[in-house]
């Protein structure tokens, strides 16, 4: 198979690193495994570009190594088409790479991809931009330009930076107030958090924004409903160790489709990490099976068949499933 590598060369694992080494590290390591691998880095703006020209070769799989906002900016260019997408994870949290099984480490990660499957899996949409992990408003989109804001002036790292965010936007605590419409009608709600998540995050001590399925077929709305700063204060720490959705001020609803509407022309949303501000109302909508994408096989898998048998195999289940899906996607549109 023909594989096109995107690597980030601003993505925090490789910040410091001489970014030939990993090329050819990667390039190597898929071509060990029998694949033709093209493998390019770029950073800032020409990302975009880099991604663009993976997505109009003739490759069979666009692999982008980066973080979560990275990995989104691909899948965006490859809805509908019949490339898939695999990932290798270089950024701070990493999570829908965590969330497939796929190692951080470079050395692991091609290996595993090399020897993959393609699988069709759910990506949510909100008024055309895609996300993979979650969608937030409120208090989060403030936080991350904070977090930015902060890096910029004290020279400081990611996490030290969102602790002091975290603080400022706790201290000036705004509540957004929406509506909501759904299938069951329409609720006004008044919330610090409204967050949206690519299928519902598990529950229980441990479990950090992790997810066990990523082909439910729903969207999970996690509504916050803390009027007093502390009390969000401490679900953010229960939200680290996993133990958030036990918050009784927190309400969870699952769906496939719903709209949010407001008073403001615009909103600040936080998708995948990455600030945008968008038009209102806020329409989301899950895409089920709607991105074709790599992902590790399983150990029995890896023996059945090499690669190429593996791929061809699967190409007629997965391009119904996208046909599909992309049928669904522009009837509601």
């Amino acid at each position: 198979m023909k594989v096109s590598v995107v690597l980030n060369g601003a993505a925090g694992s490789l910040v410091g690193q001489p970014i030939e080494d990993s090329v050819s590290e990667v390039k190597r390591l898929f071509e060990e495994a029998g694949h033709t691998a093209t493998v390019t880095a770029a950073s800032g703006p020409e990302i975009v570009a880099a991604i663009d020209r993976a997505v109009a070769s003739d490759a069979e799989v666009v692999v982008v190594g980066g973080g979560d906002g990275t990995v989104a900016t691909a899948a965006g260019k490859l809805m509908g088409t019949d490339k898939a997408l695999g990932i290798l994870p270089l950024g701070t949290l990493n999570l829908y790479a965590k969330d497939l099984g796929i190692p951080l480490d470079i050395a692991e990660a091609v290996p595993l991809l090399a020897h993959g499957r393609i699988k069709p899996m759910d990506i949510g949409d909100v008024n055309g931009t895609v996300f993979l992990n979650h969608s937030v408003l409120g208090l989060y989109p403030m936080m991350v330009q904070e977090r930015e804001e902060v890096r910029e002036e004290r020279g400081l790292s990611k996490w030290p930076a969102m602790a002091i965010a975290m603080c400022k936007a706790l201290k000036r605590y705004p509540l957004l107030r929406v509506r909501l419409e759904t299938d069951k009608g329409t609720r006004r709600i008044t919330t610090p958090i409204l967050a949206v998540a690519n299928n519902p995050y598990d529950e229980g001590f441990g479990s950090f924004l992790k997810r066990s399925r990523l082909d439910t077929g729903e969207l999970a709305l996690y509504v916050a409903k803390h009027r007093q700063p502390l009390r969000m204060a401490r679900m953010m720490v229960a939200l680290v160790l996993g133990t958030w959705q036990r918050d009784a001020e927190l309400e969870v609803m699952h769906m496939t489709e719903f709209t949010v509407k407001s008073r403001r022309r615009t909103l600040k949303v936080a998708n995948d990490g990455e600030v945008h501000r968008m038009e209102a109302p806020l329409h989301y909508r899950m895409l089920a099976g709607g991105l074709r994408m790599l992902v590790p096989a399983e150990e029995a898998d890896v023996h059945a068949a090499t690669p190429a048998e593996r791929f061809a195999e699967q190409a007629d289940i997965t391009r119904a499933e996208i046909t599909r899906a992309e049928i669904a996607r522009k009837e509601s549109a």
